[in-house]
């Protein structure tokens, strides 16, 4: 009878451990940062509304770190009207990581990194709302990619936002791919919206 209670606590502390993807929790859109010369700097930021490109270039030679936001949507409903005695929404959702699978196209390119789990910066998704959470898609990651990768080659990327509720459920957004396209020229991912010249350099944000 001790074995089976012990078998059925460890099921149940490891289904607890479990994150969960929740379908309230949408990734809405990828965006890149927007720049802006600030004095001798260049300021960085994410607009939740920008409008979504379809793929974003990338130059692993410049060691282009990929800095996108992902725009994530919180549908979980309030249910601070049903928690009578405290009266407090605790669907808020807190970001923590972004866990990307990375795919070569074609796939002959090579063997592309393993499975990273990368930290995000981003505001509270609160219950109704969409908010940015940014974090840098090739940066730090092992092994990096090469830059011997022919220009054209597709690097699709498929990700998800891991992080907690204000309850302390922990969940995940649900799975999106995105594309980037490597490129090989001088400042050849420096050429958007996420760039501004800055005494005469051109400096990027993303």
């Amino acid at each position: 009878m001790k074995t089976r209670n012990a078998l059925i606590l460890a099921v149940l502390v490891a289904a607890g451990c479990k994150k969960a993807q929740s379908s309230s929790l949408t990734i809405e859109a990828v965006v890149p940062p927007t720049a802006a010369a600030a004095g001798t700097a260049v300021s960085c930021s994410f607009d939740p509304g920008a409008s979504e490109f379809t793929e974003l270039p990338y130059n692993p030679a410049e060691k282009t770190r990929g800095n996108i936001a992902a725009v994530v949507q919180n549908n979980i409903l309030d249910p601070s009207g049903i928690n009578i005695e405290l009266r407090l929404n605790t669907a808020s959702f807190q970001p923590h990581v972004a866990v990307v699978d990375y795919e070569y196209i074609p796939a002959t390119a090579g063997t592309p990194p393993g499975q990273q789990v990368i930290p995000v910066a981003g505001l509270n998704v609160a219950t109704g709302t969409k908010a940015t959470v940014g974090f840098e898609m090739f940066s730090g990651i092992t092994p990096p990619i090469p830059s011997t990768l022919a220009p054209g080659t597709a690097i699709r990327t498929t990700f998800h936002i891991e992080g907690n509720l204000n309850d302390g459920s922990v969940l995940h957004t649900d799975d999106r791919e995105y594309i980037f396209r490597v490129c090989n020229t001088p400042n050849c991912a420096k050429v958007g919206e996420w760039a501004a010249v800055v005494g005469g350099t051109l400096l990027s944000c993303y």
